[in-house]
């Protein structure tokens, strides 16, 4: 995985309605299940407890779509998996993180319900016995009975992929123990030699272009994957790295790190000026998502190469099919363009859109 790019949604359950909160909150125009028809893998899911339901959430005052029940994303994500065909390889990443206000029976009530919905599909390991990041694709898929449905599509689980919170007790006291499918990141919570590493800061910018005083969404995220080692492992402190790991991360290097997935966080913050993400995803982020890529003087070619230059595994916006790929002679040609931009980066170096 530390080789692959897959596209994903910010916030990806924010798509209801809200007659008051959309506007600073509402990040996605399509349920789970659209998205993944339209290609997302990587999806970033943030729980909240309500009424005795789960639910997303993304701030005080918006409640999104809801995890458990049958219309909820699990059930969306299960629909999904039983629809794809037995030779399809597919693997789906969630990452649950950002509890809010979770007790434990919170957590257990979450992790019963996720493996209620998906346990014939969750990667069909522990992470004392593989690196989630390392492992050949294939044994990730493979359950190693040898029956004709051994090796199928999978749906993994990053339980507490966020270094921007406070670690969790429970997730910290029960690592070890998840059920099978289940993944925690380092240093956060540190595993040893199955450690995983997944940097995910965002710019907390209302603009692309940079400012008088700051830098603006392009310049703050390739600043992070080129000079990643400027940036510490819990950039809020609201956690302490561990003794025997330096305050600040590694280097992003052509090819992948091992056991590290790097997150280019292709979002901007209206929040801050009262305004609304989808209409910023659009207007702003989205319509300069590709230029980041292949405008001139930023790569060691003329475009972004995933052989030459720091490796991005993980293309992350709001409103993900805002835009779309326009090229009627490409294999990608009508795909959402973050899911066109990953397929590409899969296959080498980015160009010019008519080129691809």
């Amino acid at each position: 995985m530390s080789r692959v790019t897959l596209p994903g949604t910010h916030d990806s359950g924010c798509y209801v309605d809200r007659a008051v909160s959309n506007a600073l909150s509402k990040t996605q125009s399509q349920d789970i299940y659209g998205q993944l028809l339209g290609g997302i893998r990587y999806f970033d899911i943030r729980p909240c407890v309500k009424d005795g339901r789960l639910f997303t959430y993304h701030g005080e005052f918006y409640t999104g779509g809801p995890i458990d029940g049958e219309d909820g994303i699990l059930m969306q994500l299960r629909r999904f998996m039983l629809e794809l065909e037995t030779a399809h390889r597919e693997l789906v990443i969630l990452n649950i993180s950002h509890f809010y206000h979770f007790t434990h029976l919170s957590h257990e009530l979450l992790i019963q319900q996720i493996v209620a919905t998906l346990g014939e599909f969750l990667v069909p390991h522990r992470q004392g016995g593989i690196n989630l990041f390392q492992a050949p694709y294939r044994t990730l898929l493979d359950d190693g009975k040898g029956a004709a449905d051994s090796i199928r599509s999978r749906v993994a689980v990053l339980y507490d992929g966020a270094l921007d919170t406070a670690r969790e007790e429970y997730v910290a006291s029960r690592g070890h123990v998840l059920p099978k499918g289940f993944f925690v990141v380092a240093p956060k919570y540190p595993m040893g030699e199955n450690s995983l590493y997944l940097f995910d800061q965002y710019s907390n910018s209302t603009g692309v272009d940079d400012g008088v005083l700051f830098n603006g969404m392009q310049t703050d995220q390739l600043l992070k994957l080129t000079q990643r080692n400027g940036y510490g492992f819990a950039p809020n402190g609201k956690w302490t790295v561990p003794e025997g790991y330096d305050a600040n991360w590694f280097l992003d290097q052509a090819r992948g790190v091992p056991r590290t997935l790097h997150l280019l966080s292709w979002t901007l913050t209206p929040q801050k000026v009262l305004g609304d993400p989808l209409e910023y995803a659009r207007r702003y982020a989205n319509p300069r998502l590709l230029a980041f890529f292949t405008e001139h003087g930023r790569w060691v070619g003329q475009d972004y190469d995933p052989l030459a230059d720091p490796q991005v595994n993980i293309v992350y916006v709001d409103d993900y099919a805002s835009l779309l790929h326009t090229n009627i002679a490409s294999p990608w040609f009508g795909l959402a363009m973050p899911v066109a931009i990953s397929a590409r980066l899969n296959a080498g170096a980015l160009g010019a859109a008519n080129t691809w």
